[in-house]
């Protein structure tokens, strides 16, 4: 099978498992864009980290995010897909928490950066809520609203991530205060 089909070549595509063609302008393929990109962005993070409960972590969203692309690209949704969603938000909310407590509390707006994982895992974060923003108009016509938590506490966990990460390879936080 090649790569290259040419039938994108129109500016049409079409969905999972469907044959019909509709514009690539389409909201639904702004969304499918933003899931790859935030991928794609989690895998620079990835190559930039030795081994370690983060890179597990970071690969674990990454199928998840996949599994997003899907469902969005019209894989059937169960209510026993939507409750392991909820347990995935809890794991998040868990990893957050844990994270934190690991971290110096906030007094100030950092800037993003210090490593080169960190700011991955800031550029990762800045996407998955350009995703948030594009999936909540988008849910409106359809049930994909129970992605909606898991997609918010990820760019919560990778800020915390791109903190922690810093913190551990003993780079300084840039503060951001008003002057």
């Amino acid at each position: 099978m090649k790569l290259y089909t040419k039938e994108g070549d129109t500016g049409t595509s079409a969905l999972l498992g469907s044959t019909r063609r509709m514009p690539k302008s389409r909201p639904v393929f702004e969304i499918l864009g933003l899931v790859d990109e935030v991928n794609a962005t989690l895998g620079c993070a990835l190559v930039t980290l030795k081994k370690s409960r983060e890179t597990t972590l970071l690969l674990s969203i990454q199928e998840d995010i996949f599994l997003i692309g899907s469902y969005v690209a019209g894989l059937k949704v169960s209510s026993a897909d939507k409750a392991e969603w909820a347990e995935k938000v809890k794991d998040l909310e868990d990893r957050i928490d844990a994270y934190s407590a690991k971290l110096p509390p906030l007094k100030a707006f950092i800037l993003p950066g210090g490593s080169e994982a960190a700011s991955h895992m800031h550029l990762a974060r800045v996407k998955a809520r350009a995703l948030e923003r594009n999936l909540v108009a988008y849910t409106g016509k359809n049930s994909l609203k129970f992605l909606l938590p898991y997609i918010n506490r990820l760019s919560d966990l990778l800020f915390v991530l791109a903190r922690y990460v810093n913190m551990k390879l003993g780079k300084e936080e840039k503060l951001w205060r008003l002057k």
